[in-house]
């Protein structure tokens, strides 16, 4: 039990100093889009830099949203049937414990990354206040679109198509 508290406070002080201590971007269509400070499962950070070239949907969740959950094999749809375009979809728990979002990620099935959020750092950046909240960011890394609430597939699907 101590070896993971210890494992914990590693991965947080990485997560720390991988996010740096930037001040706040300004969050808005046509502008950066703030880096993230999330782990994969593997314990693995996941950051956008890694993604240059690739349309990203940034989408908070949480597995006590009913939303959330609802929208979540539309999306894997449209992330199954964009991915070999260019098209990638993470699925950013806003700081549940890992076991819960494990658990919840395994009953959604679905094919895109599920990241953990656990001190809300990017929660934070990104100034998410519920859920589900989505940032659409082109391949060059900038802001397209932030959508509140669930996300109208039909309008996303094209919003998408011009981008990729």
């Amino acid at each position: 039990m101590k070896r993971n508290h210890v494992l914990g406070a590693l991965a947080a002080a990485l997560l720390v100093g991988l996010a740096g201590c930037k001040p706040d971007q300004e969050i808005a269509a046509g502008k950066p889009a703030a880096e993230l400070a999330a782990l994969d499962f593997a314990g693995t950070p996941v950051r956008l830099d890694g993604l240059k070239g690739q349309v990203v949907l940034l989408n908070f969740w949480s597995g006590g949203c009913g939303p959330c959950i609802a929208e979540m094999p539309a999306l894997d749809a449209v992330y199954r049937a964009n991915r070999d375009k260019g098209f990638t979809i993470l699925a950013l728990n806003m700081g549940e414990p890992e076991a819960a979002v494990k658990q919840a990620a395994a009953r959604l099935g679905v094919s895109f990354p599920v990241l953990l959020d656990s001190l809300r750092i990017t929660t934070d950046r990104y100034r998410v206040i519920g859920a589900p909240t989505s940032f659409l960011i082109d391949g060059e890394g900038r802001l397209v679109e932030k959508f509140i609430g669930p996300i109208d597939i039909a309008g996303f699907e094209k919003q998408l198509s011009g981008l990729l």
